[in-house]
């Protein structure tokens, strides 16, 4: 088809776009030809993640899984050609030529977030240099609109369907809105304000947007502006100075040109106005009359980051941007917190429709070096090595017919005259081309970053994730080790107080409802009384769900993907998983933040604020150190296991974690057995301190599984020296009669089958090798209640053990087993499948069996899995080399 063609079907040419979210949640929309799918969902209330609708940020990246279309116009920055030719698309440029499915980066709740709009009144348009203006607003129903320092707005340009985006220059508390916008020759808002704008004309504003905004703190801050980017800056500035702040605060503010400085008086009232404040300017341009010609980062010095206590908040271009983050990394002194906003110069009004957005002109950025040419290059010892060949780019070359893509004429495609990119043989070729496999399971080895045992090629650190705002502005900060450290929740704090100022006085009585049984939700998962999580995930579950709700109420989707990209929840699972200790006020901080709301006191839910934030930190700092007490081997033997290799069977938690980590301690190589992938986990933990550990993952109470372990042990390590049979455990807890065949059928083949069949697959190579100890682990409840099934399984084990021992003695195979009493231990990450009681007749039944095996041990409590581990690992080891076929009870007195 023509483009003249095409143009003319367009006229009624209409597409179902499917818009499939990352929640699971699919949304169709009606997309004529020529709309872009961006367009079309707005008009059709879905909004998805958009910044600037012209192609320059890349917020609204997404993957089309079907359907033809045309890409449209953008700069590489937002879409490489690579992730274009992988069907990587652009909604704001995308228009379809067919039915389309999208993947949609983002939820389905962040599509139905909406910005308010308003219609302001223009009440000053002031010339504040040959490039720059100052636009000032009155909105008529300005207390609805509430805005942090720093953020922005989409203001629609009068007579045209462009939208463009400023940030604040004035405080959230001042009546009026001011605004800076650099000049550019044929800019469609330059344009309206140099030729047809005038004082009284109306505007449409939607925001506020953004995550980029004064963070409350007391901590010095370093605040660094380029050109226009100086209004965000500015907002601050003047917020602080509203509040007499004692706050630290340096700005360096650099632009291009002396005809691009603005509002040097207003920063030298600001300085007379606040104690703390300092700051200075730089202009790049050589003919500068400035006192600093060069870039902001010449005036940047390690002083001004007060030995990393400072937080640095930036807005400028892309390269101000990264130049000032690479000089701040070789300072050596990292930031409490890296807080930036990257925008772009829009396109002018006559390339918009055919060309990608200009970046802005590089505001702190040095020139690139120029190359010095050595004669000699291209020799070695005097011999030429190298001969000069004059080369054009690949694709150019090509493309232009200069080199035939598959002519005898192929230099550009040689190295040493090898050819390294061979010749594509068109589209068909270059989509059956086989895809490089996934690297995942590459193993680092530890020498591949050194050249004589010295480091030259350092490790990259994943960045913090970066938000893109809804109008070509790039948002992101950054802490150091954000996700193990004290600043995940001063982050947190930071953007729920932020999320305070826009939304206290303003929400509905539904709206303080809601936060209320979300508050009321996480209090049944904390024992205030005892400074305990009941459940500590449901508290993470519901705790992540009370702090999202504040966040998503302020209509900003960005302070709701910034939150998000910090990972609290993630970080809350990880640590929180086993935990039991937790700060006894933090369930009731909810409840009280929630009342103050209700009673509109700012001051008081601002205090309530940072200090939950102070108790999530005393939270997750004890569950940190209780893990590493917990996972740390209270007794070891140092060295007796060395050159051992020793399988562990149920490893992923309790009792076999516990052995495995001490063997491990121990010398051990450590091959760590269960049907669980969490077995996977504990193997990772171990190896990250040196231990020699493999996972396998089989089900025991199959035999095959048992073989799979077997042969596995063998082909990775020649032998086994020890095996502990772990896998058991009751999992109904009532009297024998009202056992089922079934669940009787059940508790045999967990807790016996399993030993039985591990010790046949193990056998023959112990006794092949002359060699070998078999550690069973059976249990004191042979003699329980409530746990019949269970307690015949055990005396099966504490048979074969005996049985074993006398038959392979010859063989040279001890054959051993402990008998565990109650033993305490962090709550299961997986069930043995034990039903809840469903009534006081069960519980009464399962309470029972507690008493009696309390009542049983001489020492009446329970054992730790150190106690355990101990008795396990000293019958594993050559200390106990003259026993065999004995039993050993481990439970405080109770014989079994």
């Amino acid at each position: 088809m023509t483009s003249t063609r095409l143009e003319a079907s367009r006229e009624a040419a209409t597409h179902q776009v499917a818009l499939a979210f990352e929640d699971g949640v699919t949304r169709f929309i009606t997309c004529r030809a020529d709309q872009t799918v961006a367009d079309a969902s707005y008009r059709q209330r879905i909004n998805i993640p958009l910044d600037c609708r012209d192609g320059a940020c890349g917020t609204c990246k997404a993957f089309c899984e079907s359907g033809e279309y045309e890409h449209g116009t953008y700069i590489d920055d937002a879409l490489s050609a690579d992730e274009a030719a992988q069907r990587y698309v652009l909604p704001c440029q995308l228009r379809p030529s067919t039915d389309l499915v999208l993947q949609i980066n983002s939820t389905s709740e962040v599509a139905k977030t909406s910005a308010a709009a308003y219609t302001g009144t223009v009440v000053g348009i002031d010339r504040l240099s040959a490039t720059t203006v100052e636009l000032s607003v009155d909105l008529p129903n300005r207390a609805d609109l509430a805005f942090l320092p720093g953020q922005y707005v989409n203001v629609a340009v009068p007579g045209t369907d462009v939208t463009r985006s400023y940030s604040f220059s004035n405080a959230p508390s001042e009546e009026r809105l001011t605004f800076l916008v650099k000049l550019t020759p044929g800019g469609v808002m330059s344009e309206w304000l140099d030729q047809r704008a005038a004082v009284g004309d109306q505007l449409s504003l939607t925001g506020p947007h953004g995550s980029f905004f004064l963070r409350e703190a007391d901590r010095p801050a370093v605040l660094l502006a380029g050109g226009t980017g100086l209004a965000p800056i500015l907002s601050m500035l003047r917020k602080l100075r509203l509040e007499d702040s004692p706050r630290p605060l340096h700005l360096i503010y650099g632009v291009s040109t002396d005809t691009d400085v603005v509002k040097l008086d207003e920063l030298r009232e600001l300085a007379a106005a606040l104690p703390h404040f300092t700051w200075d300017h730089c202009v790049s341009d050589p003919a500068t009359t400035a006192r600093n010609q060069g870039y902001v980062t010449a005036l940047l010095s390690p002083d001004h980051l007060h030995d990393g206590a400072a937080a640095v908040y930036l807005c400028g271009p892309p390269p101000m941007v990264e130049s000032v983050r690479t000089h701040v990394a070789e300072a050596g002194i990292e930031p409490s917190g890296f807080y930036y906003e990257k925008f772009a110069l829009a396109a002018t009004a006559t390339t918009a429709a055919t060309s990608p957005p200009r970046a802005a002109e590089p505001v702190g950025v040095a020139p690139c070096e120029q190359l010095l040419l050595s004669p000699d290059a291209r020799g070695h010892a005097g011999q030429e090595i190298l001969p000069a060949t004059a080369l054009a780019p690949l694709a150019a070359t090509v493309a232009s017919g200069a080199v035939p893509a598959d002519g005898p004429d192929d230099t550009v495609r040689r190295i040493a005259g090898q050819l390294v990119a061979p010749p594509s043989a068109g589209a068909a070729a270059d989509q059956a081309r086989t895809a490089l496999d996934v690297d995942g399971a590459l193993l680092p080895d530890a020498d591949a970053r050194t050249v004589a045992g010295q480091q030259v090629f350092a490790a990259i650190e994943e960045q913090a994730p970066t938000t893109i705002a809804e109008d070509g502005y790039q948002i992101g900060e950054e802490h150091p080790d954000i996700q193990a450290s004290d600043a995940l929740f001063e982050a947190r704090e930071a953007l729920e107080l932020g999320a305070l100022e826009l939304t206290i006085g303003r929400l509905t009585s539904q709206q303080l409802a809601g936060y209320r049984l979300l508050a009321e939700s996480t209090v049944p998962y904390v024992d205030a009384a005892r400074a305990r999580f009941t459940d500590p995930h449901r508290y993470t579950e519901t705790n992540a769900a009370f702090h999202d709700y504040l966040l998503a109420l302020t209509g900003n989707a960005h302070l709701l993907q910034a939150y998000q990209a910090l990972g609290v929840k993630a970080r809350m699972e990880e640590v929180l998983r086993d935990a039991t200790w937790c700060h006894p006020r933090c369930a009731q901080d909810h409840l009280d933040i929630v009342a103050a709301f209700e009673a509109g006191d700012r001051g008081q839910a601002r205090t309530l604020i940072a200090a939950h934030a102070e108790r999530s930190k005393q939270t997750m700092r004890r569950a940190m150190s209780d893990r590493v007490a917990s996972t740390t081997p209270r007794f070891i033997a140092p060295g007796r296991f060395t050159g051992r290799v020793v399988v562990v069977t149920g490893a992923a938690q309790g009792i076999g974690e516990a052995v495995a980590r001490r063997i491990g301690a121990e010398g051990g190589q450590v091959v760590l057995v269960d049907r669980s992938e969490l077995v996977r986990e504990v193997t990772a933990d171990l190896a990250a301190t040196g231990v020699p550990a493999r996972a396998v993952c089989a089900d025991l109470e199959q035999y095959d599984g048992a073989a799979a372990v077997v042969r596995e042990t063998l082909a990775a390590y020649g032998r086994i020296d020890v095996l502990i049979n772990n896998v058991g455990g009751a999992i109904n807890f009532k009297p024998f009669v009202e056992f089922s065949a079934p669940e009787i059928d059940a508790e045999v083949t967990r807790s016996l089958m399993t030993t039985l069949y591990a010790c046949r697959a193990a056998l023959p190579a112990m006794v092949a090798a002359g060699h070998g100890v078999i550690v069973n682990v059976s249990s004191a409840a042979t003699r329980g209640i409530h746990r019949i099934p269970y307690s015949a399984a055990k005396g099966g084990i504490n048979a074969i053990t005996a049985s074993l021992a006398m038959e392979y003695a010859d063989a040279g195979v001890r054959v051993v087993a402990t008998a565990p009493g109650g033993t305490d231990a962090p709550p299961r990450r997986i069930s043995r499948g034990t039903p809840q009681p469903t009534n006081e007749v069960e519980r009464a039944w399962f309470q029972a069996h507690i008493d009696q095996t309390l009542e049983s041990s001489l020492l009446h409590r329970y054992g730790t899995l150190d106690e355990q581990a101990a008795a396990i690992c000293f019958l594993a080891s050559d200390e106990a080399a003259y026993i065999t076929g004995t039993v050993l009870p481990v439970a405080g007195g109770d014989l079994g």
